[in-house]
């Protein structure tokens, strides 16, 4: 368990949590004393408080839920010495996936990605609630309301991967160049983002041979592939993008478009 405390890992039973360290844990607890404050707010608000709490609860548990198959950085290499396991999960990651395609899914770090979702979702709603009370939604006509709706949950929410990365394998030094370099090939060379496809998000790198010698003697580096996964609106997961770089890690020479099943490395 990284980032926690020596304390911490005697605190709780084996495979329970994975990911989240002592500042997760202290954060869920104020989370939760944030989330109670919310639910007296509503009290003094509306008689129907509970039906609030429900409702973004259910919703949260079924973003977490989706969250596990839309949100997926596989087994990969980049970043790692050796092959290291993938992760699923978002905002937080709360399962892990081995070399071999299972996956173990650790409650305490289910449970507080639920707990974040679920402050996210009431959040809006209080923030929603003081917005059609400053503007008087109640008093408006139907057609306002369904554009207030739309502009300000569903364009919000759905153009949220142009501003929050989804995750992605984790690495620095060269591979982040070469990663960057990919991305940036990817989105203006070959144009993969624009109206459709928000975010790339980086999954693997691998090297490969060159295929013919380099006029200049460096026939030793081998060629650069990066695998990203685009994401269009709210935050769907939408095609793989293989990009090759030359051996200088700076010129792309090849770009392929490949589905979300299997391997990115699959012929």
């Amino acid at each position: 368990m990284r980032g926690q405390w020596p304390l911490a890992t005697t605190i709780w039973p084996e495979g329970f949590i994975h990911f989240a360290g002592i500042t997760h844990l202290i954060l869920g607890i104020v989370g939760l004393i944030l989330g109670a404050l919310l639910v007296i707010w509503w009290t003094q608000q509306t008689g129907r408080w509970y039906a609030i709490f429900a409702g973004t609860l259910l919703f949260s548990m079924v973003l977490n839920v989706a969250a596990y198959y839309l949100f997926v950085v596989p087994p990969h290499s980049a970043g790692c010495i050796d092959l290291c396991p993938g992760r699923v999960g978002f905002p937080l990651p709360f399962a892990s996936l081995s070399t071999a395609g299972s996956a173990q899914i650790y409650i305490g770090d289910f449970l507080l990605n639920l707990l974040l979702l679920w402050l996210l979702l009431f959040g809006g709603v209080v923030l929603w609630r003081i917005l059609s009370e400053a503007v008087q939604l109640s008093e408006r006509g139907l057609r306002f309301r369904l554009l207030s709706f739309v502009t300000f949950v569903l364009l919000s929410w759905g153009l949220l991967p142009r501003y929050l990365s989804p995750p992605a394998a984790q690495v620095s030094g060269d591979q982040l160049r070469l990663s960057v370099n990919a991305r940036r090939a990817a989105e203006t060379t070959y144009g993969v983002t624009g109206l459709w496809v928000h975010r790339l998000a980086l999954e693997d790198i691998r090297y490969v041979p060159v295929e013919t010698p380099d006029a200049f003697g460096d026939i030793d580096k081998p060629q650069a592939q990066v695998c990203m996964r685009g994401y269009t609106y709210f935050y769907l997961p939408w095609r793989r993008y293989r990009v090759r770089l030359d051996q200088t890690g700076v010129t792309p020479l090849n770009f392929q478009e490949l589905s979300l099943t299997g391997s990115c490395w699959q012929p």
